[in-house]
């Protein structure tokens, strides 16, 4: 291991210098601003790590490991505020515009979330420049010239630049396709950014022209035109109720009709009244083990999790058969009942993926994107998860990974056999989808997580699990046509833009 007072060498601050030259589009050699200097002290802070130590912390980052990882970066920190200069001159003017700020603990704190995120994931959005002089209304009008100011809420920053990015993209491609030119400001602002009544005293927003996300100060608070809850940490109910609060303005996610989608028993016992295909389930309060072991004996296999967790957390498989498995439930309905009641479902995955080369199985799960256009809900993205294989969910946090829906469809299988999807069977996943959503008035985008199973008459159907008002995953969404089977764009929602105007009329 390096020691620390080798840090940074030149080398090290030579490679930072590229990457952030680099990453900027800027020329190599081109003076960095003060603003831009949060992206170079990042890579430098990378250049810090050992080899292989990145892969290290991705594989672990979803346990302990997590706040490890954010020490051994703020002791990077550290060591780099006490050198005594640094070899990226003179492109940077690290002692007079740069060190100054690095004293700032909130500045400290947000160079420490982004080079975490670049340590745990790929880049899927633009670099983030942190300006340190607040913005006049006067210095934004160019970057923010829309009339109509939209705004993300968030309390959790790790990887939230990747759910902002196509939000604030698609609203761009919408006001160009509909009125010529840029009528929504997409914006975001962290809990703690925010004023008693809800006006904005820092922001985040996208600088198209520079093609860069730009942090920044207000020097007068600014007003929401409407607002949307997303990334709202572990506590993201409660969070998200006591956010609302302070909106007056139209709401993407009402607080209200979000709760009842956060309740998963509830959610299926409304869509079976529907006429919806959704799993036999059974709510389980804490401590009720005998009506946990009555469900468990009752199918071959069975899914537990908590009722109100979201993204697949706590969510694991059980087979009637396996050894120990009311010992293994037990132990599992602990963990879920942390976060109260749990609930149990019959496993109904009865079409999932198998891998065209490996020939691997895998579990299959949809997330399908629904926006209401001012009239009615409408399917318009998603993507699928696959389990790390067929005896895990189909869950990013168990082990799975995300793939586009056209690449899930290609290669399904029932029983071990080959099965394709037909126009059918997509136009009866797109009705009951938009059905399923109907559900929820006032919810103006969702994510609803679909399984896909056989019927009787050997047709494709969907099998609905639970709804997310606060969809995750929004990088990896692409639009969805007639033809799922055909590669499609990235994005999240063009119609999303027009619902949210007729609720402001």
């Amino acid at each position: 291991m390096l020691t620390m007072s080798c840090f940074p060498d030149t080398d090290q601050s030579q490679r930072a210098c590229r990457r952030t030259w680099n990453a900027l589009g800027m020329r190599d050699n081109s003076p960095l601003s003060v603003d831009e200097a949060c992206v170079f002290v990042k890579y430098l802070l990378l250049e810090g790590l050992e080899n292989g130590e990145i892969r290290y912390w991705r594989v672990r980052w979803q346990t302990d490991a997590g706040m490890a990882l954010r020490r051994r970066l703020e002791a990077l920190l550290t060591t780099l505020l006490g050198s005594n200069g640094l070899t990226a001159k003179p492109w940077i003017e690290w002692k007079s515009l740069v060190r100054p700020w690095l004293a700032s603990a909130s500045y400290r704190r947000r160079l420490i979330d982004l080079a975490l995120e670049a340590v745990l994931s790929e880049p899927l959005a633009p670099e983030l420049c942190i300006r340190l002089a607040a913005s006049s209304r006067h210095e934004l009008s160019s970057a923010l010239p829309g009339e109509w100011n939209h705004v993300v809420v968030f309390a959790s920053p790790v990887f939230f630049t990747h759910e902002f990015y196509p939000l604030a993209v698609d609203a761009c491609v919408h006001d160009s396709e509909h009125f010529g030119n840029p009528r929504t400001n997409v914006l975001a602002a962290h809990i703690d950014w925010l004023a008693d009544n809800g006006q904005l005293k820092r922001i985040l927003y996208l600088d198209f022209s520079l093609g860069r996300f730009i942090e920044t100060e207000l020097d007068i608070p600014m007003r929401s035109d409407s607002v949307q809850f997303l990334c709202m940490g572990s506590q993201e109910r409660e969070s998200h109720a006591l956010m609302a609060q302070r909106f007056e303005c139209v709401q993407v996610n009402p607080a209200s009709v979000s709760r009842l989608a956060d309740d998963k028993a509830a959610t299926l016992a409304a869509w079976s009244a529907l006429g919806l295909d959704v799993p036999v389930y059974q709510e389980i309060v804490p401590g009720d083990l005998a009506t946990a072991y009555c469900f468990l004996d009752n199918f071959a296999e069975i899914v537990v999790k908590p009722n109100q967790a979201t993204e697949g957390e706590h969510v694991a498989f059980f087979r009637r058969d396996q050894a120990h498995a009311r010992q293994e439930l037990a132990r599992h309905l602990e963990c879920c009942w942390a976060q109260g009641a749990a609930i149990a479902q019959q496993r109904r995955d009865g079409v999932s993926f198998r891998n065209p080369v490996s020939g691997a199985g895998h579990s299959l799960a949809l997330r399908l994107n629904l926006a209401f256009d001012g009239a009615r809900h409408c399917l318009e993205s998603g993507y699928a998860q696959l389990g790390l294989d067929g005896r895990h969910p189909a869950a990013c946090g168990r082990g799975g990974h995300i793939v586009a829906v056209d690449v899930a469809l290609s290669g399904l299988v029932c029983g071990g056999k080959p099965i394709r999807l037909d126009s059918g069977d997509w136009n009866r996943i797109r009705a009951q989808a938009e059905c399923a959503a109907g559900l929820f008035d006032g919810l103006l985008l969702m994510g609803l997580d679909v399984l896909l199973d056989q019927d009787l008459h050997g047709n494709i159907t969907p099998v609905f699990l639970e709804a997310n008002p606060r969809p995750a995953g929004l990088s990896h969404s692409r639009f969805l046509t007639d033809d799922p089977l055909t590669p499609a764009q990235i994005g999240v929602s063009l119609k999303l833009w027009d619902g949210i105007y007729p609720v402001a009329s």
